[in-house]
Parts: structure tokens; C-alpha cells; sequence
């Protein structure tokens, strides 16, 4: 018996069975690593055994028969891997900027002996004093990485007179946040494929954006080749983690291919993993508030720093959120920020869910807290006096268009959490070796891409393929890394055409078979490509007619009203936002200074839910990494730029056991050009958490903590500071 599986358009939330859930769950997804290729050879990368410096000279062993070493001089296009900018070669010139960055790929049929190849190689260099700080590169420690300033970018926003603001002021009240880095640890490590075929390269793997490795292939190889074609294979995971390293990987894959005239296949493990590709940007962040005799704020001077590493990747646009969601949830008369994007001589920093909100979101969360605790007052009241409403300006001097459902929210997390009760009944509780707190944040996300993204630089496109047997195949190049974009698409062409599940197809991009939707990044694969999805299937209901083909694209354009200028940062720089609270409930054991959370509750306004168990589902796995961000994981770099934690034995990240379960709900807010009123929210739920971790871990401490990860030693340091 078949069973059909359909979707009431009224009950869009509920959840129905994952479409890939029983492969997965089973062990019959093939990701990259199960894949065989006929003929195939392997590879292995040669990376800088220094931080920073020139290669003086080169030594290569003999090869055997069937082994190749590929180097820049392999590259037949242009050996520059095109990200936002174009610094970061494909293989290293005479320039070494970090510790780990690709001078060769060795490749052949047996791993082993590749293994002997990579260390009868020897390079000898002329080595330059790294900078593997923020200080150490503003003070131009070993002559400038990057430019003349080792800036990626300096960019400034500004509305309010400040200036007078600050002369008016009763007080001034400041402060310093630093954030490190962290790991995103998707499940499968990076890989990749490399296949010439037809006069063409085609790459198979794991990967978030098939169009951006397409393009970054084709600028490599040029002329060369007569077509690149990307194929993704089943995802585990990515995080943003899967954005921009693939670029970097596949780019040389493609060349020794071309070169070899064989598949070249390269599977990253996890200790290079680790060691080599790009993680969250670390940030330091100062705040001055103007406040008067009332303790309201009037004015507010924001200076982001942001670690971008060795090559820009996409330090410009990280830092482009981070000072857009400088200013949080609040409207404040007057704002100066400035954000520097930073040239280390560390791993380049690139794109993690949040992509420079969660930065952001913990230095004004914890900033406004200290300034409620300086007055005995509590952060939440504090706090409301200034959120944000429908038709206030933003700090880019945008609009905010959409009803602004906070107060709402905070009802509901109230309900759910206790946390009024609870934070005046721990902000009196008796001394003792074990103290307890409860913390809360306020925020939101901008949905999309930055700016003019979606329009100028994305144009997005998404196909719908009737066939003659009545089935629906829905084109795009978004793909599923976990988060359920195959199961939640096919409900809203279910809901919209009144047609079974089962009669819907959607596969794993391949972009000779779909159109560029962009990528699956920035909170956008729901908003803005199911949007055009589900307008997709409106124009193939009224052309619908069974036993005949059809085929429907529909394409972006900004929702009406909506207006930026990239060269001033002024204007809407997001269409519209998620919103977010987080409340946290800690105790803490002053003899040891572990931190054990109690409690985690979280509401959110995502527009509407299209599948309530998805949005559940990502609620848990981002509430758990920003608390992880918050207190456990702990990633430093040596004086090499090396990192110090090179395992998972010694990157911690949260288990099942670390963490309660997230009590959780959404309201109910509709976004018109969302599809059924829904907003982005795979960065939403990750944004906030660590924000009320500190502020919980604060009151119970009886101290201000300004730096995550706040694990044991950094609260026995603030304890041993203020002592």
C-alpha cells in the first residue's frame, strides 16, 4: 500500500517525517568518503612548516611512476582563489603568511607512500617576525601583513550627534569584550573530488555553496577547461565551516586533475581539519555609553575589532554584521561605531553561524547588563526601555518595518523560565561554596544577505520541473547539511499545489541541472529561496495540466520599499529580522569555578515555523554551540599561530550531557515575502545563548565577566584580579 503524505496549508508547522531521516539514521547516505571512483588517485596537501616568511628554495624527491607533485606552477588560470577579494593563492607564491597554508599537493594511488613523498620534500625559508595578535598587527609587529595598515577593511557608521551627547553626559560608563575563536566541528571532516571528464573538471564533495566553488574552479583553471560542474554529496554538517574552505580545496584538486588526467580525491582527517581551515573570527570590542542623571543612555561609541587572519576570506562582510548588529535590540539617539577587519599571521578566520552577530550580540548584551548592575538595577528592565519598535530607525539608519513582538516574547520566556522570581531571589541568596544565577538576552539577526547581497551580487533563481508523469522537481542549489531544507521545501510545493510528498523530488544540487539560488548561508535557504519556491508553485498551479511538462523559474527581487547604498552603509541592511531572548540558569562552585548550567529557555520570533520539529531541532543544536562558545570552548594560538588544542581530546565541545534540554517556543509574527510569513532562523537560535550564560554566571559570581569562554580558569582570574 502506498502512503501519501500531504501538507494542510492551514497546519504548514506540523511535522511530517524527514525525507532523509531514514538513510541517515540506517547508514545508507553515502557522503564523499564512501564514494569510490574508478582509477582514482589520492592527495595529500604539503603546508608551511612556518608562520610567516619567504621560500628561499625548494627540494623535491624523485617521484615513482604515477605520483605527481602540484605546485603554482600547475595553475593554468590564475593561482588567486576568488573570495571577496583576490589574496589568497591557490598555492603559495614566494609569500608563506601562516603556519599550515598549501604550498604543494602531492597526489598518487597509495596513501602511504604519499605519506613518504610529503617528507622527503624539503623547503627552506627566509622567516619574518609573525603577528599572530590583534595587537601585535595593529603595531605592525614584523612590517604589515597586509597593505600598509594590516586592515582588511575600517568601516564607519555614524547617526546622532554624539559629540554633544558625550560632552552632556552625567557619566560615562565603558567597557572591553573579547571573544576567541571557535571551531565549527561539522560530524564529516572536508572533501572533496576532482574529476576531469568531457574537457571538463567536475568536483564532487561536501561543500555549502556549489556556485562559489564553481566560480572559484573556473577562475583557476581558466581556458583550460571547457566547463566547471559541481556536484554536492550528502553533507555532514558545515556551520558556515563549509562556505570558503572548500574554494580552498578544491581549487588545487581541480588543477592535479587537469594535470593528472585522473580523479584526485582528498578527505581531510580531523587533526588537519582542525589545524588548518577557517573558524569563527575572534573580536575584541570597546563600548562607551553616554548616559544621564537618570542613568539613560543618550549616546553610544562602539569599536569592533575583528581577527581576520592571514587572507581576507570574508573578514569584510563578518565585519559588516558585526557593526550592524553592534547597537543590538535597542534605540539609542546617538551611535558611533567603527570596525576593523584585522591581517594576523594566524589560519584566516571565515564564515560561523552568525556570522559576526554572535560577537557582536555578547559585547552590548554584557555591556548594558554591567551598566544595570552598576545601578541595582535589573539588565531586563533596564533594557526595555530602550528596545527597538516598529518604524524606529537602525543604526545603518534603516527602517524597521515589521511588527516588533518583544514584549510578547519576554511574557512568554517569563512563563516559561520563572526568571523575575529567580533573579531577585539569587541576587539575595545567602553566600555558600555553590552560587546560583539566571541571565537574560535580548536580540536579533538580520534575515538574508547584507546589503544589496540578494540583489546585486546573488540574483537568485530557482526552477520547478513538471514532468509528463505529473511529479515536481524543484531546482535549486541550496543544499541539506542536516538542517532540512529537502523535507521543508517540499512541503510548502506540497501545501501550495495540493499534491503528495511523495510526488516531489529534491536532490543534491548539480549545477549543470540547477539554477544559481545562491548559497546556504546568512539565514536566506528558507526566506528567500523557499519564497521563490512556493511563488514558483503559485504560477505552476494555474499552468498545471497532467500528462504535460512544464517548467517555471521565478527570481528575486527586493521586497518593495526595502533600499541600501553599499558606499555609504546607509539604508535597510537587512529586509527584516529574527528576533530572540535567552534566558540561562547557572550554578557555580567556587572552589572549583565550573560552571553547570541548570537551566536554557528560548523564544524566538521566526516569522512563522514551516516545520515545527526542524525549527525545535535547530533551537537545541544552536542553543548547545553558543553555550559551548560561551564556557567550553577553548581554542589559542601559540606563538606560531599554531593551535594549541590540535584534537578533540583537547577541543571540548558540549555532549548531550553537558547541557540541558533548550525549553523552547516561536511566535507566531508573518513575514509577507517569506514563504507562509516564514523569516530566517538557523542563526536566530545560536545568536543569544552565550550572552545569558555570562550574564547568569555574573550574578552568581558577583562579578563582571567580559571574555568568553568563561571556563573555570578565566572566572579564577577575574575572582584573583579583583581580589
Amino acid at each position: 500500500m502506498t502512503i501519501e503524505t500531504r501538507v494542510d496549508p492551514l497546519k504548514i508547522g506540523s511535522p511530517i517525517t524527514r525525507v532523509d531521516g531514514s538513510a541517515k539514521a540506517v547508514g545508507d547516505a553515502l557522503y564523499i568518503a564512501d564514494v569510490g571512483y574508478p582509477d582514482a588517485l589520492f592527495g595529500r596537501f604539503y603546508r608551511s612548516s612556518i608562520t610567516r616568511g619567504t621560500i628561499e628554495s625548494v627540494s623535491l624527491p624523485d617521484l615513482p611512476a604515477g605520483y605527481h607533485i602540484i605546485s603554482k606552477h600547475d595553475v593554468p588560470g590564475h593561482n588567486r582563489v576568488p573570495l571577496i577579494t583576490l589574496d589568497w593563492p591557490v598555492f603559495a607564491d614566494r609569500e608563506v603568511r601562516y603556519l599550515g597554508q598549501i604550498i604543494f599537493l602531492v597526489v598518487g594511488p597509495d596513501p602511504a607512500v604519499l605519506d613518504d613523498l610529503l617528507n622527503a620534500i624539503d623547503v627552506r625559508y627566509a622567516e619574518t617576525p609573525a603577528a599572530v595578535t590583534i595587537d601585535e598587527a595593529l603595531a605592525l609587529h614584523g612590517g604589515p601583513v597586509h597593505g600598509a595598515d594590516n586592515l582588511y577593511s575600517d568601516l564607519h557608521l555614524e547617526h546622532g550627534d554624539v559629540e554633544a551627547a558625550f560632552a552632556r553626559a552625567a557619566r560615562v560608563f565603558e567597557g572591553t569584550y573579547q571573544t576567541g575563536f571557535q571551531e565549527q566541528l561539522y560530524l564529516e571532516p572536508q572533501g572533496l573530488v576532482a574529476i576531469p571528464e568531457d574537457g571538463g573538471i567536475t568536483i564532487h564533495g561536501s561543500l555549502q555553496c556549489p556556485y562559489y566553488v564553481k566560480h572559484a574552479v573556473e577562475h583557476a583553471m581558466g581556458s583550460a577547461v571547457s566547463k566547471v560542474r559541481v556536484i554536492q554529496a550528502t553533507t555532514g554538517g558545515g556551520f558556515g565551516g563549509k562556505e570558503d574552505y572548500p574554494e580552498i580545496m578544491g581549487t588545487p584538486l581541480a588543477v592535479a586533475a587537469f594535470k593528472t588526467g585522473r580523479p584526485v580525491k582528498v578527505i581531510l582527517d580531523r587533526s588537519e581539519d582542525l589545524a588548518f581551515t577557517s573558524k569563527r573570527h575572534p573580536s575584541r570590542t570597546r563600548i562607551k555609553t553616554a548616559l544621564d542623571e537618570s542613568d539613560t543612555i543618550t549616546a553610544i561609541d562602539i569599536d569592533i575589532q575583528l581577527d581576520g587572519g592571514a587572507y581576507e576570506s570574508y573578514t569584510t562582510i563578518v565585519l559588516m554584521r558585526a557593526i550592524f548588529t553592534s547597537t543590538g535590540v535597542y534605540n539609542i539617539p546617538a551611535a558611533r561605531v567603527r570596525g576593523r577587519g584585522i591581517a594576523t599571521n594566524t589560519v584566516p578566520s571565515g564564515a560561523f553561524r552568525g556570522f559576526g552577530a554572535p560577537q557582536a550580540i555578547f559585547a552590548i548584551e554584557t555591556h548594558l547588563d554591567r551598566i544595570a548592575r552598576s545601578i541595582a538595577v535589573d539588565p531586563l528592565e533596564y533594557k526595555r526601555q530602550f528596545f527597538l519598535k516598529r518604524g524606529d530607525k537602525t543604526v545603518t539608519h534603516g527602517t524597521i518595518r515589521e511588527n516588533v513582538v518583544l514584549d510578547r516574547m519576554i511574557e512568554k520566556i517569563g512563563e516559561l523560565s520563572g526568571y523575575p522570581a529567580k533573579r531577585k531571589a539569587y541576587a539575595t541568596a545567602d553566600g555558600g561554596p555553590v552560587r546560583r544565577g539566571i541571565g537574560i538576552s535580548v536580540f536579533n539577526h538580520g534575515c538574508g544577505f547584507t546589503g544589496d547581497g540578494e540583489q546585486k551580487i546573488i540574483k537568485a533563481e530557482v526552477g520547478l520541473r513538471k514532468t509528463a508523469d505529473d511529479r515536481v522537481e524543484i531546482l535549486v542549489a541550496n543544499i541539506d547539511m542536516g538542517q532540512g531544507p529537502h523535507t521543508t521545501f517540499r512541503k510548502l510545493v506540497s501545501a501550495t499545489l495540493g499534491i503528495p510528498i511523495e510526488q516531489i523530488v529534491c536532490q543534491n544540487p548539480d549545477t549543470d541541472r540547477v539554477p544559481n539560488s545562491g548559497p546556504t548561508v546568512a539565514s536566506r535557504t528558507m526566506m528567500v529561496v523557499g519564497y521563490l519556491v512556493q511563488e514558483a508553485a503559485k504560477k505552476l498551479k494555474t499552468q498545471w495540466q497532467s500528462g504535460k511538462a512544464i517548467e517555471i523559474q521565478e527570481h528575486y527581487q527586493m521586497p518593495p520599499g526595502v533600499s541600501w547604498d553599499q558606499a555609504t552603509l546607509t539604508g535597510d541592511a537587512y529586509a527584516v529580522f529574527g528576533w530572540g531572548v535567552n534566558v540561562i540558569e547557572v550554578s557555580v562552585d567556587t572552589r572549583t569555578w565550573e560552571t553547570q548550567v541548570t537551566g536554557a529557555w528560548g523564544v524566538y520570533d521566526v516569522g512563522k515555523a514551516i516545520d515545527e520539529l526542524v525549527v525545535h531541532g535547530q533551537i537545541q543544536g544552536g542553543m548547545s554551540q553558543a553555550l559551548g562558545y560561551g564556557c567550553l570552548e577553548k581554542l589559542q594560538v601559540d606563538r606560531d599561530g599554531r593551535f594549541m588544542q590540535a584534537s578533540m581530546a583537547d577541543y571540548m565541545i558540549p555532549t548531550s550531557v553537558d547541557f540541558p534540554r533548550t525549553v523552547a517556543a516561536t511566535i507566531d509574527n508573518p513575514y509577507p515575502y517569506g514563504p507562509f510569513g516564514a523569516k530566517g532562523m538557523g542563526e536566530i537560535v545560536h545568536d543569544g545563548g552565550h550572552a545569558a550564560l555570562v550574564s547568569a554566571i555574573a550574578q552568581a559570581i558577583g562579578r563582571d565577566v567580559c571574555r568568553i569562554p568563561a571556563g573555570p580558569e578565566t572566572l579564577w582570574e577575574i575572582m584573583r584580579d579583583e581580589a
